[in-house]
């Protein structure tokens, strides 16, 4: 009897075991009904374990449990992560479960595949490994757990929550280190803090987070900080590839990124005689520092090639100068020295480059920097060198760089400065126009159009192009129905403000349209009205942030058929706000009506309840837009 009774709770417990074995992990369901607002992906568990066991050795373990509810959401499905020698992926696992849970395929580190982290380097040691379950039956949920072995320990992994259209249920982030070793962190809209404990020769960082919902894409969100959880960490000591550094202050941290570049300054004598003999007789520097610019813009053709300490260090200026290539840092690196070659004074300066990158946190010192330029203070100005374009006119940086915090290099007087801002009148469209119509309202428009500074920029892809491609690509940019570009002239101005003039012979065609077959209507703004209109934002959590002044004006001037008259023109109309201004106005003399409009937006920062306000001078601006007059056939 004993026997039965033994083998019976044998089979229970292995019932037990089974059943539990095969209960549902992650059952779509279940996800709390707050947490799918707004969300493609729910992220149900996102742990970090950090361990840092030196001041050049960490490990991290990571799992992330992601449950994609939509195909908005498909590109969560696949893992990837990038890896160097200093920083290994040493195990990855993942499962895949169906939306009850249940695991249908697991998935490893031989299914993965890695590649190059840039596919136009010369030589990437930076890598990245990609696993695709090839599951796109929704809503799933993939589940990997991996584990990063990295020997330095300046750029850790920080938590970082993404909340456009993602949700977290749960979240871990751990960090645990020697007691003699001091961690700097920084929170940002954390909702809850740091609990530090103790444990034996070690201090445990520790950071929890649950039922963080998704939000909607919020247009004109500031860059200047991030707007949802994220905690920085970074130790004060750090060690790459044998380099030691402190994040005690920004000039201790810009002395080891200069240390990265002790003898990289050296140049073959044959070089420093040509660029001696290039700027012989200059008295001005800048001109000095424009004919060693372009001599640099016509040797050296940009080529990412990441490898040594990080991707960090630079190739010795010999060495661009023989190969007559390099990356960011090195052609920022040769730069600087040609000009010291010419007897001028220049500086390696690191940067977050991008035309929407975040600004850095200039309280918290720590690796937040993507791209190298050149600083040269001058006696009137300083000016600043993009040293990978091989078209940029000298001095011109443009969006990529402009208006925000860097660190200038400079051994022990390294310091944070900021790069150049450009002003409404330095960032503008100007437009003037004359249209004439004949009898049969054909019309002729001659237009020309002065591009300057940050809107240079996007024009100037235009110039560049052949003439075939000019002519489409200006062709494209017009939007008036029924017109054909019967010519077209394009000069370039090279400056410290570059521009572009631009001088376009157009013929319309059904530009004046009968409204019902005895008032026909002129619409005002040729070529230049609003066409769209961020989105509307319900409770705006964000503030409002337009990052750069614009303006355009526009004086059109239209010659009409003799035998036409005018029966309605639209009043005047000025609008002044917090966030730009709108003017737009008529004058008539006879048949020539001359329509003026003036548009701008004004770099600022606005509370997130005057969005609604922000959207509706759009809205009227796109109205006043669409302003006609009202002929009648005589």
């Amino acid at each position: 009897m004993k026997i039965f009774q033994v083998i019976a709770s044998a089979l229970l417990l292995t019932y037990s075991i089974g059943s539990y074995a095969e209960k549902p992990s992650y059952v779509i369901s279940e996800i709390p009904a707050p947490l799918t607002v707004n969300a493609h992906t729910v992220y149900r568990e996102l742990s970090y374990d950090i361990e840092l066991k030196s001041d050049d050795e960490a490990i991290i373990k990571v799992t992330e449990v992601r449950s994609i509810l939509n195909k908005n959401g498909e590109s969560e499905v696949i893992f990837i992560e990038s890896y160097n020698p200093m920083n290994r992926i040493s195990a990855l696992h993942g499962w895949v479960y169906d939306a009850n849970g249940k695991r249908i395929r697991s998935v490893g580190n031989e299914d993965a595949f890695d590649r190059s982290n840039m596919g136009y380097s010369l030589y990437d040691e930076n890598r990245i490994k990609v696993l695709d379950p090839k599951c796109l039956t929704f809503p799933m949920t993939v589940k990997y757990e991996y584990e990063l072995s990295f020997k330095q320990t300046l750029f850790l992994p920080s938590l970082s929550l993404n909340t456009i259209n993602r949700s977290y249920e749960k979240v871990i982030y751990k960090v645990t280190t020697p007691k003699d070793m001091a961690l700097k962190y920084k929170e940002y809209q954390m909702p809850t803090g740091c609990i530090k404990t103790s444990v034996d020769t070690k201090n445990v960082y520790t950071w929890e987070l649950s039922n963080i919902s998704a939000n909607a894409y919020e247009p004109y969100s500031p860059h200047q900080q991030p707007n949802s959880p994220t905690v920085r960490i970074v130790p004060e000591q750090f060690k790459v590839e044998g380099y030691k550094g402190t994040t005690t202050s920004w000039k201790n941290f810009g002395k080891w990124a200069a240390n990265l570049l002790t003898d990289k300054d050296k140049l073959p004598e044959a070089t420093t005689a040509q660029i001696k003999a290039l700027t012989a007789g200059m008295t001005n520097d800048y001109d000095k520092v424009k004919a060693v610019y372009e001599f640099m813009q016509k040797k050296t053709r940009y080529v990412s090639v990441q490898i040594g300490i990080g991707g960090w260090q630079p190739f010795a200026a010999e060495e661009v100068d023989k190969n007559s290539y390099g990356d960011c840092k090195a052609l920022s690196n040769y730069t600087k020295t040609l000009l010291a070659a010419a007897g001028i004074k220049a500086y390696y300066v690191l940067v977050m480059a991008g035309d929407n990158a975040s600004e850095i946190d200039t309280s918290f010192v720590s690796s937040q920097f993507n791209h190298a330029i050149v600083c040269v203070p001058l006696a009137k100005d300083t000016i600043w060198l993009e040293a990978t374009s091989q078209i940029a006119p000298c001095a011109y940086n443009g969006d990529f760089t402009d208006d925000r915090w860097v660190l200038l290099v400079d051994k022990d007087n390294s310091k944070l400065v900021r790069t150049r801002k450009y002003g409404m009148n330095e960032n503008c469209i100007n437009r003037v126009a004359k249209v004439s119509f004949d009898a049969d309202k054909i019309g002729t428009a001659n237009v020309s159009t002065n591009y300057k500074g940050l809107c240079y920029d996007q024009e100037q892809a235009i110039f560049l192009a052949n003439d075939i491609d000019k002519k489409r690509k200006i062709t494209e940019s017009i939007e008036i129905p029924s017109f054909t570009l019967k010519s077209f002239v394009l000069d370039e101005k090279r400056s410290l403000t570059p521009e572009l003039n631009e001088q376009l012979n157009i013929e319309l065609t059904n530009y004046i349209t009968s409204l019902n077959g005895s008032v026909d209507l002129l619409p005002l703004n040729l070529m230049n009205k609003l066409k769209s209109l961020p989105d509307k934002v319900r409770n705006r959590k964000n503030e409002v942030c337009i990052r750069r002044s614009y303006l355009e004006t526009d004086q059109i001037t239209y010659e009409l058929p003799s035998n036409y008259k005018i029966t309605s023109a639209p009043s005047a109309i000025h609008l002044e706000t917090k966030f730009g201004s709108y003017h737009a106005e008529l004058k008539t003399t006879n048949n020539v009506v001359t329509y003026s409009r003036r548009f701008s937006l004004t770099k600022g920062l606005h509370a997130a309840s005057e969005y609604s306000n922000f959207r509706r001078f759009l809205e009227d601006v796109k109205s006043h837009d669409e302003m006609v007059l009202g002929l009648q056939k005589q």
